[in-house]
């Protein structure tokens, strides 16, 4: 995951907003409208390297949920093939060795491919849970941001494995049964529970150890770098700081210690150091960062309330996150607020 940064940020590649629209066009409507007030062009959302910010993305979503109600939307942007909608990031997948290899770099680098949310792997004994977590929350596009996650991860699971037929154990979905739910029986072919706890895909654990047959390393080891490279356009010096905020925006609620991020990177802790203290920054400041940009956007776009906002951030007392973020920032939780809501 990229750095956070504000919601007027441009950080988003528009592979979803370029679905959503062309799914409008082949109905006739007058997409451009969609776009309007925006900034945006539709053309600019096809154009290499492109990106949008979440604010227009979410504008822009709304607007088309509007003109398609009933729709499945998000179960029809999910739909199409793998690598429309993961991109490099899905080459990279379906080259990795295993369906677990793959999986980790989903979740490491899943924003290079458009995704409007997050995900996390969690360990459910013989079983493994595939969390999907709202970037910022909005109850109105809940359900269609689970729905495309959802679906275009069981899709490249199924293009992963070579099985069209493959299905998950379960599904658990935190809104409550759509209008359209039988679209999702059709699609996922697992048993679905709504008004659930969380969003996650539950499968088996013993799943990712599996071998893929489409593995290859050169061809893995290119996508990795091109899909890396989207995280942070036009900063290649400063690539081990975006792929450290990217890992650690990426386990904010358990977050990762040093030893756990140069295990990922591939490298000594002591050699992560090194790099970084000639990178000019620390490790402890670039977590703190990561922890404050994110603590500070749920507080400025969300009504979560601040002991919510604390476990998002990786505190388990909210107590301790006041006193942080006022070391981080200067301001406590609810003068970050504008005292729009009680902490």
């Amino acid at each position: 995951m990229t750095s956070i940064g504000s919601s007027n940020k441009a950080v988003i590649p528009p592979t979803v907003l370029a679905a959503v629209l062309e799914i409008g066009r082949r109905e006739g409507l007058p997409v451009t409208s969609w776009l309007s007030g925006t900034g945006l062009d539709p053309a600019l959302l096809y154009a290499p390297g492109a990106r949008v910010s979440l604010q227009q993305a979410r504008t822009v979503l709304r607007r088309a949920l509007a003109a398609l109600p009933g729709r499945a939307l998000g179960v029809e942007v999910g739909e199409r093939d793998a690598l429309l909608s993961f991109g490099l990031l899905g080459v990279a997948m379906r080259a990795s060795e295993t369906l677990g290899e793959g999986l980790t770099l989903a979740q490491e680098l899943h924003q290079a491919s458009g995704s409007l949310l997050d995900v996390e792997r969690e360990d459910l004994g013989s079983r493994i849970g595939v969390r999907f977590w709202e970037r910022w929350p909005d109850p109105g596009l809940a359900a269609f941001l689970c729905e495309e996650a959802l679906v275009s991860t069981v899709i490249v699971v199924r293009s992963m494995l070579a099985d069209p037929t493959w299905a998950p154990l379960q599904v658990d979905l935190a809104y409550p049964r759509p209008a359209h739910a039988a679209r999702y029986h059709q699609v996922l072919r697992c048993p679905i529970t709504f008004d659930a706890g969380a969003n996650r895909m539950v499968i088996p654990a013993a799943l990712m150890e599996r071998p893929l047959p489409t593995r290859h390393e050169p061809t893995r080891r290119a996508a990795i770098e091109a899909s890396r490279s989207m995280l942070a356009p036009g900063e290649p010096p400063s690539d081990l700081v975006a792929s450290l905020e990217t890992l650690l925006a990426g386990h904010l609620r358990r977050p990762l210690s040093m030893r756990d991020v140069a295990e990922r990177l591939h490298v000594t802790e002591r050699t992560l150091h090194r790099r970084l203290a000639e990178a000019g920054v620390r490790f402890r400041d670039v977590a703190n960062r990561v922890r404050e940009r994110r603590a500070t956007s749920l507080l400025r776009h969300s009504s979560v309330p601040v002991s919510e906002v604390a476990t998002e951030v990786g505190f388990g007392d909210s107590r301790e996150f006041r006193r942080a973020y006022a070391r981080w920032t200067g301001r406590t939780p609810s003068q970050a607020r504008g005292g729009r809501s009680p902490d």
